[in-house]
């Protein structure tokens, strides 16, 4: 038979097609006989066939959609990864898992399925045909043992692994320890055991005989145990196991930290793994386990273990390691800050920053340095370098710049100032011979200086910017100018108004100067000069560019933004609502920000504070109530950022405050947007809204009632602070029942109110005190106001407060500042 016709037989396809012609499965098997071409091996002599036929034609192929498929010829590399194969057993993996091991000659391909189930059998009865494995020649041969439990493990799952184990109890077979072999079979019988108690012990007790009898033992037994059951809520086994494995199965220094990192980075059992690490000798995983937990922002179980690590003289690398600890701590709890700071310097743990670990032991002594030697030697006292002077000295026609920047030089100057560079640019006037004479200046060690007209002198001169040196060299501005960033913003805002757009460029370029991010500078400079000119439109579309364009708008501009669109306001008075090109202020600043911060820059959560007061005074609570709830959603615990892009998202998170933080914390955002003062004010907004207008009597239709008609309920405030409570906004329980109070008083008693408001109020008030304390009562989901002895507290606290007006007023008047009020007329107004 030739060669190809044996390798179309060979192939499974032809061979079910065979067999389904023949009508019978079992018998067909095409005898191949050896040629020239074929290697000899180790079945020559067994005859066995050399057909691609392994397990697989028992499985069944299915598609994705469930339509059955022919099946290929059996290869590990050919199998397409979208077929999932469905043993019969159901407990096979889909892939193996150490596909890429070496088994040398031996290989699935190599046997039909019955030879293989044959091979692989440990559990057969005796038959006239011996296995390989049952042959001296093959019984020790580890690539061979691997390829067939390899099949085993892959089609019968975990009862394939535990008739090998079997096999190991009896002595058929030595577990090697080193190597990938030793890793393939361990981590199979250990894993066999995780699932029953009973193989784990005797597991553990193989590998103390194998550590007895040949002193031999495979060293990630102790990781495999006790990581699996510390990541899989086994706590107290983990803790069982390592009593018994550390003895004589202790991880290495490297095997035991790394072990440490993954259950701290998974979300292991963290209270057995710190009675495990008491437990150990190891002392090396400070950095595996406090940034890991700060990066979770479980800065709680970071400090904890920061003070129980360093205890038992586990110390990080550096401070670096310590860092995002102590950031979180100087910012929400100075106290502990300093705590950590001490516990790591008596640690002796070095410090980035310290000057020492930075000094060259070859220190150039410089002029300056001998200069101020030689003056106390020869008490001559040391004298600053002018600038003015020096700056006349270079400009002198009369003496060459060689010779005026040796003198200097000779003096021992290392610095000069932006009039003396200004001085020598206007004596060269050209860009490549300024930057010759700025290299000159360094090849002597006379430093230019910071400032930000030297610095633009400089890059304009090597970039061969000859139009905007010359604009800077000869403008009338004076070079200690350039260094006032919000002069040079008004005078671009004046350029931009007057369309001078070379002064415009320039004093961009400039102010440009030394910029770490220079796109996004140029940008927000751009939009804060649109803002102080007034321009909306032109503000619009520069936002949309830079949110396009993923620029972060940064706080300055947010701060130009607010002050461009709001109206100023006086204190305590309601504000006068402007529009803009037929647009609500208050609805535009708020669409800005909202857009700003979806962008993913950072706005301060004071920015929405005066926002909200002028919802609030102007009586807009639907729209106070929906700006409310968003924030509370964006600055608090619970803010997803799941309908933002991946980067966008990121961005955001930087600046999220940590779920840790109490919302009740003074820096946490949701307190310094809710303070206990706006609390009051949103429960008193409810009262006084509500009771602005007099009851409408109307015979129309209710769809006919406009909504601005339709006042709020009084306990608007009350419903608005518990639905932001859900939000975990801390709500100040004191501030609620002093708000709640104020207003009855107002309302019920005694006295009368300065207010217009006030009194107006308590005209149109017909609910009796009973009635409103019963509608405060089913807004608080509690009984509380509505109380018999509710009038007798509102005419104590009422008169309280009109004696210690009358009082006040009394002493003012006797001051001589103002005449004593009426007897009666009392001023209950926040």
């Amino acid at each position: 038979m030739r060669p190809a016709l044996q390798r179309l037989l060979a192939r499974p396809s032809s061979l079910e097609i065979l067999r389904y012609l023949v009508g019978n499965a079992q018998e067909l098997r095409p005898a191949v006989t050896r040629t020239r071409r074929c290697s000899r091996s180790p079945f020559d002599n067994r005859q066995y066939s050399s057909a691609a036929v392994g397990p697989q034609e028992e499985a069944a192929l299915v598609l994705g959609d469930g339509s059955p498929e022919i099946a290929s010829p059996i290869s590990k590399s050919s199998t397409p990864s979208r077929l999932v194969r469905k043993y019969k057993t159901g407990q096979a993996n889909n892939q193996p898992r150490y596909s890429n091991l070496n088994y040398g000659p031996w290989n699935e391909s190599l046997w039909t399925r019955d030879e293989i189930e044959f091979e692989s059998n440990l559990d057969g009865e005796a038959t006239s045909r011996p296995r390989l494995l049952d042959q001296p020649a093959h019984r020790m041969d580890v690539r061979l043992w691997a390829c067939l439990f390899d099949y085993r493990q892959r089609l019968y799952g975990l009862s394939g692994v535990a008739m090998f184990w079997e096999a190991v109890k009896r002595g058929d077979f030595q577990v090697p320890v080193i190597g990938a072999y030793a890793q393939r079979f361990w981590e199979e019988f250990v894993n066999l055991g995780l699932q029953d108690s009973k193989v784990l012990k005797e597991v553990w007790r193989y590998a103390d005989q194998r550590l007895e009898e040949t002193q031999e033992r495979w060293s990630k037994l102790y990781v495999k145990i006790i990581q699996h059951l510390l990541l899989n809520g086994r706590g107290q086994e983990a803790i069982d196991w390592h009593s018994r494995l550390i003895e004589r199965h202790a991880p290495g220094p490297n095997g035991f930290a790394e072990m440490v990192r993954q259950v701290v980075f998974k979300r292991g059992d963290m209270e057995a793994l710190k009675e495990i690490y008491k437990g150990n000798n190891h002392r090396n995983v400070y950095g595996k386990i406090v940034p890991f937990l700060c990066e979770q922002e479980d800065f709680k179980s970071a400090l904890q273990w920061h003070f129980i690590l360093l205890e038992k003289g586990d110390l990080p690398a550096s401070s670096k390691k310590a860092e995002p600890l102590v950031h979180f701590l100087a910012i929400y709890n100075r106290r502990k800050a300093v705590q950590v700071t001490k516990s790591l310097v008596d640690a002796g743990v070095p410090f980035a920053s310290r000057i020492s670990s930075t000094l060259n032991d070859n220190t150039k002594i410089s002029r300056e340095m001998m200069n101020l030697i030689h003056g106390k030697t020869f008490h001559i006292p040391v004298k600053a370098y002018n600038d003015n002077l020096g700056a006349r000295w270079l400009a002198t026609q009369w003496v060459s710049l060689d010779v005026a920047l040796n003198a200097i030089h000779a003096l021992g100057v290392q610095e000069i100032g932006p009039l003396s560079l200004q001085a020598i640019a206007l004596r060269e006037r050209d860009a490549e011979r300024i930057t010759q004479r700025i290299n000159q200046l360094k090849d002597l060690d006379i430093s230019i200086g910071n400032s930000t007209f030297s610095r633009a002198v400089e890059k304009f001169a090597r970039t061969q910017n000859q139009e905007f040196l010359d604009g800077l060299l000869k403008s009338d501005q004076h070079p200690d100018e350039f260094d006032d960033h919000n002069l040079q913003e008004q005078l671009l805002t004046s350029y931009a108004r007057s369309r001078d757009w070379f002064q415009y460029r320039l004093t961009l370029a400039i102010r440009l100067v030394g910029s770490k991010h220079p796109e996004m500078d140029t940008q927000n400079i751009i939009l804060r000069s649109h803002v102080n000119n007034g321009d909306t439109s032109a503000m619009l579309a520069s936002l949309r560019k830079m949110q396009m364009d993923g620029i972060v708008v940064t706080a300055n501009t947010v701060n130009h933004i607010l002050h461009g669109i709001l109206r100023p306001r006086q204190r305590g008075r309601r504000p006068i609502t402007s529009t803009i090109k037929n647009a609500d202020d208050l609805n535009m600043a708020i669409s800005i920000l909202k857009g700003i911060m979806e962008s993913g820059s950072f706005v301060s959560a004071t920015y929405w504070r005066e926002i909200i007061k002028r919802l609030g005074m102007l009586g807009r609570l639907k729209e106070l109530e929906d700006l409310c709830v968003f924030l509370a959603s964006w600055y608090g615990p619970a803010n997803t950022t799941s309908f933002l892009s991946p980067t966008v998202a990121k961005r955001v998170h930087r600046y999220r405050v940590p779920t840790q933080v109490k919302t009740s914390h003074p820096l946490h955002p949701l307190k310094i947007l809710f303070p206990p003062a706006l609390q009051q004010a949103i429960v008193e907004w409810g009262f006084m809204h509500s009771l602005k207008n007099p009851p409408r009597h109307t015979t129309e239709p209710a769809g006919l009632i406009r909504k601005a008609d339709v006042s709020p309920p009084i306990t608007f405030g009350i419903s608005l602070l518990k639905r932001l409570h859900q939000y975990r906004v801390h709500i100040n329980i004191n501030t609620v029942r002093k708000a709640i109070f104020n207003r009855l008083v107002t309302y019920y008693g005694p006295g009368r109110s300065n207010r217009l408001s006030n009194r107006q109020a308590r005209k149109h008030n017909v609910l009796s005190l009973e009635e409103m304390a019963g509608q405060i009562d089913e807004a608080l989901g509690r009984r509380t106001f509505a109380s018999p002895y509710l009038r007798q507290v509102i005419e104590s606290r009422g008169s309280s407060r009109l004696r210690k007006r009358l009082r006040k007023n009394a002493a003012r008047s006797n001051a001589g500042y103002l005449k004593a009020p009426k007897q009666g007329v009392l001023n209950l107004s926040n």
